[in-house]
């Protein structure tokens, strides 16, 4: 009994230590860093580069925590896979080049009226 009780804490403290995490990588956007991969045709393994981008900052402390910008650099149909990683991963913005510094300077804006 006692082990099944230290085991349920275990899970517990695991689960909350994932829940504390993923709420410090959701609120990233507070700290204004940002990480940019560039996106064009010849582009490789994009998606596995997300991910492991997004693992990274995750396990990051709070304050190292980075927002990703994927830069469409032409267009092609890597910018399907972009915008899908866009909807998956809640620090991934999929941005045109011509519009970069728009959406820097909004979000900078916007992190500025928090």
């Amino acid at each position: 009994m006692l082990n099944l009780i230290l085991l349920l804490a275990l899970v517990l403290a695991v689960v909350i230590w994932f829940w504390v995490k993923w709420y410090k990588v959701r609120n990233v956007g507070k700290r204004g860093e940002y990480l940019l991969i560039p996106c064009k045709k010849n582009t490789h393994e994009l998606e596995h580069m997300v991910k492991s981008c997004y693992w990274e900052e995750f396990f990051q402390p709070e304050y190292y925590g980075r927002e990703i910008i994927l830069v469409q650099l032409d267009k092609s149909e890597i910018n399907y896979v972009s915008k899908r990683l866009e909807q998956d991963y809640s620090i991934v913005h999929c941005v045109d080049i011509t519009e970069l510094a728009d959406f820097i300077k909004r979000r900078e804006l916007k992190c500025h009226e928090k």
